[in-house]
């Protein structure tokens, strides 16, 4: 602060006021296949619904292991209590579904699905005459020195709506000359000429644009000289009026206003119109005869290129849908979680993986996997297929999605341990003796007791320090409550007024977590000593008491 003049000056330093921001973990991560959507890109999926209009529909399992799983692990993740989903689609190879469009010289344009999959191949699509006239919005000519140049249309309707702008080179603001309609070929200065019947821009005299000029125009084609295009599929139907097969392309292809179903090609014959159907009731199909059919690259997907796309997500139980720790899937998972919740990435994660299809006793026993960020569900479930509805047994890859919607919806604190899942059934029944040693094994057991409920919330960890889920949540959910805390108080002075007001952030964070009884109590210390003062340093200590649930209950009993 500078004071030049007298007076009373008031500094008001506001780092007392800073309040940490609210902190959920609960956002699923779900890589899988599916028939539809962008591949190897994170989408926000907030419902099942919404998951569908991104990715299509389950498909039939016929193989299984060879079915669609993003959508079935996405259904029983919310039919568990999910609240938001970042789904990646990945997928083998696969094909978008396309079109072509013929004219009178050959094929105009090519129009093809937005992603790749089968869902295309039932979209149609219908030319017929126009009913009203095609507007070319933005047409970009170069200028040449010349006074007359050519629009891509030759039959141009007199309408008001025609424009024409010049943009000098080098220039941030256009020339917008009058436009007048004729075939004089002398437009008076100020003005420029559009010929219907031929569609040559004429500019007057001294006025025609120079090398290095942008001009752009815009018009209107009559409605005799355009086509009417519908694409369709079951849930979405989009039309549009187009002049030629660069103008659909155009169409199509804008960023504001194009098409949600298809990506459009300009073929060697683009300046044509497209031709029209017999009618208006006359649909055809994308994928069909000579067209690409689009293919789902339902096997031969890459998962772990998948959960890196979820890197810089704010996902934090990840799951590999519908796959099992019998390959390297779960070790990739173990690897991802663990890079990713690293002190360099700052992402608390966990995994959650589940059991091969007819996995035995000791195939699940013999599972490798030791962590406290990886969980390990086992047998598969049995429920009714969102295809066909009937009762299918799935792996326990979608046993995993069920637990992680359960953890999802569940505050940290709640322990997984005798949760009720909403299924048909089991894979496999256990005895009491074999559940007694999957849960020796670190396996998050399910079993069929007064309905179809897990055993023990636990992790695969062999350091007893984080059996519980709830002890990996409830840390994960303090460091991600105290960095958010602490963060907005770098590049402010390493002084003891600044320290204070940081240590009044976090324990009112960490205060909370107690009231929601999350932590039984914890200890606090934010400090520096004139070394660490020098370096930027700001040293704060915790120790956390997380609280932990009732996993048994022991009752002693005293007749008289």
């Amino acid at each position: 602060m500078e004071q030049i003049l007298p007076g009373v000056s008031i500094a008001v330093r506001p780092e007392g006021l800073i309040t940490p921001g609210v902190v959920s973990i609960s956002a699923i991560g779900m890589v899988g296949t599916a028939n539809k959507g962008p591949v190897n890109t994170p989408v926000l999926i907030g419902s099942p619904a919404a998951a569908r209009e991104v990715f299509g529909d389950a498909d039939e399992i016929v193989t299984p292991g060879q079915e669609l799983t993003l959508i079935r692990a996405i259904d029983l993740a919310y039919d568990h209590g999910a609240r938001d989903v970042w789904a990646v689609r990945i997928a083998g190879a696969t094909a978008a579904a396309d079109f072509l469009i013929a004219s009178a010289g050959g094929d105009c344009c090519r129009l093809t699905a937005a992603t790749p999959g089968s869902w295309a191949n039932a979209m149609e699509i219908n030319i017929t005459a126009a009913e009203e006239s095609a507007v070319v919005s933005g047409e970009e000519i170069a200028g040449t020195g010349a006074v007359g140049l050519q629009l891509a249309h030759t039959t141009i309707a007199e309408s008001v709506r025609n424009s024409v702008s010049v943009l000098a080179a080098g220039a941030s603001t256009p020339t917008t000359p009058a436009v007048v309609h004729g075939a004089t070929g002398t437009p008076a200065a100020g003005q420029v000429e559009i010929d219907p019947a031929s569609g040559a821009l004429v500019f007057a005299a001294g006025e025609a644009p120079a090398v290095g000029d942008t001009v752009t125009v815009t018009y209107v084609v009559p409605a005799a000289d355009s086509v009417k295009v519908t694409l369709r599929t079951e849930a979405l139907e989009e039309v549009f009026t187009a002049a030629s097969g660069a103008h659909l392309v155009d169409l199509v292809n804008q960023a504001t206003g194009g098409s949600d179903l298809v990506d459009g090609t300009a073929l060697a014959n683009a300046a044509e119109t497209p031709t029209t159907f017999a009618d208006a009731f006359t649909f055809e199909t994308f994928g069909a005869g000579t067209n690409t059919t689009g293919t789902d690259g339902a096997t031969g997907g890459n998962y772990t290129d998948g959960f890196e796309q979820l890197a810089n997500e704010p996902a934090f139980i990840i799951v590999a849908a519908g796959q099992d720790n019998s390959g390297t899937i779960g070790a990739d998972l173990s690897a991802h979680v663990a890079a990713a919740s690293s002190d360099a990435n700052k992402r608390e994660r966990i995994g959650v993986i589940g059991s091969a299809p007819g996995a035995s006793l000791n195939d699940i026993l013999d599972h490798t996997l030791n962590s406290d960020r990886i969980v390990f569900v086992a047998p598969g479930v049995t429920v009714s297929d969102v295809v066909t509805g009937d009762a299918v047994t799935l792996s326990g890859g979608y046993a995993a999605a069920c637990v992680a919607g359960m953890i999802s919806g569940a505050p940290v604190n709640r322990s997984l341990t005798n949760k009720v899942l909403n299924v048909a059934g089991l894979e496999d029944v256990f005895t009491q003796a074999e559940l007694r040693q999957m849960v020796q094994n670190r396996v998050l057991a399910l079993e069929s007791r007064l309905g179809f409920r897990t055993v023990k919330g636990i992790t695969t960890s062999t350091n007893t320090a984080w059996h519980q889920i709830t002890t990996r949540r409830i840390v994960d959910k303090a460091k991600i409550g105290v960095r958010s805390a602490a963060t907005p108080y770098i590049g402010l002075l390493n002084n003891e007024r600044v320290r204070e007001a940081m240590r009044s952030t976090i324990n009112s964070f960490l205060a909370e977590m107690v009231l929601d009884e999350e932590l039984v109590s914890y200890e606090l210390d934010v400090s520096a000593t004139r070394d660490d003062e020098i370096r930027g340093i700001a040293r704060v200590t915790i120790v956390l008491r997380p609280t932990f649930s009732i996993d048994f209950i022991k009752v002693t009993m005293f007749l008289e």
